[in-house]
């Protein structure tokens, strides 16, 4: 099973099995605790997609980098190294033992709020005398500029994919600000954040309840936060492939998916 493993002075501190998801930021109902100010509450998760693993910005203020470069979702390949903030992450698809979850945390607090960092400057201090990133990056633009070439050849004969429908969200019953939300981005999130799609009122709302991502199937609805209900069902297997009609609740907000808006 892959891994993710929390690098601290080019040393293992900690390793995270990447099974279904494993999400990373500042709060502790995150996988992957990260207790530092350049990191946000619900920053970036990781999960499986097929025989991939694929990291996703969850929106953050600071932004999610693989081998130097700030992504919005990207395929892992083993050897990249992901930062979130301060913080390394690198990825071992190779590893099969089972790894620990216990979260890693640092000691700096500052009341909540995101601090915005140099992110060349951080770059700089980690990477630049690091064998792992020039090999990364060196093996990452040869990638992109093959990625490059068959895209192109794709458009030319006509034999690139379509991509998948925009699906929608209706919302059934509870108070939102709107009544429908399209689900045209990669990551769709509903909680009382300010950042979320669909946002909870009330006091005591999760502010990250579920991440809904659009991969190459369609979409996906993983549990981050409170108790969420599909088809009445709980959402304890933390993912869930969305079904047009499938009826969502979550924390007492009604919501129907349609694969078609």
């Amino acid at each position: 099973m892959a891994k993710l493993i929390l690098q601290c002075d080019d040393r293992a501190a900690q390793e995270y099995a990447v099974d279904k998801m494993v999400t990373i930021g500042r709060l502790p109902d995150n996988m992957v605790v990260l207790d530092h100010p350049s990191v946000s509450s619900h920053h970036a998760c990781v999960f499986s997609d097929g025989e991939q693993c694929i990291v996703e910005d969850l929106q953050s203020t600071n932004g999610t980098f693989v081998n130097g470069r700030r992504i919005g979702r990207r395929t892992l390949l083993n050897g990249d190294v992901v930062l979130v903030g301060r913080h390394k992450l690198v990825f071992d698809q190779l590893a099969s033992a089972p790894a620990a979850t216990t979260a890693a945390s640092a000691s700096i607090s500052n009341n909540g709020e995101t601090v915005f960092l140099d992110n060349r400057t951080l770059l700089d201090k980690l990477f630049i005398d690091s064998d792992t990133y020039r090999k990364s990056e060196a093996l990452s633009a040869r990638l992109t500029d093959l990625e490059h070439v068959v895209a192109a050849r794709a458009a030319v004969d006509g034999s690139a994919s379509e991509p998948p429908d925009v699906g929608i969200l209706r919302v059934i019953a509870g108070p939102t600000a709107d009544t429908v939300y399209k689900l045209d981005k990669q990551t769709s999130l509903i909680g009382k954040a300010q950042s979320s799609l669909v946002r909870l009122q009330g006091w005591f709302k999760p502010r990250v309840a579920v991440a809904i991502t659009r991969n190459r199937q369609g979409y996906v609805a993983t549990l981050l936060g409170g108790r969420t209900f599909i088809n009445s069902q709980p959402l304890n297997g933390r993912r869930h492939e969305l079904k047009d009609g499938d009826m969502l609740e979550v924390s007492g907000l009604i919501l129907e998916f349609r694969a078609k808006g």
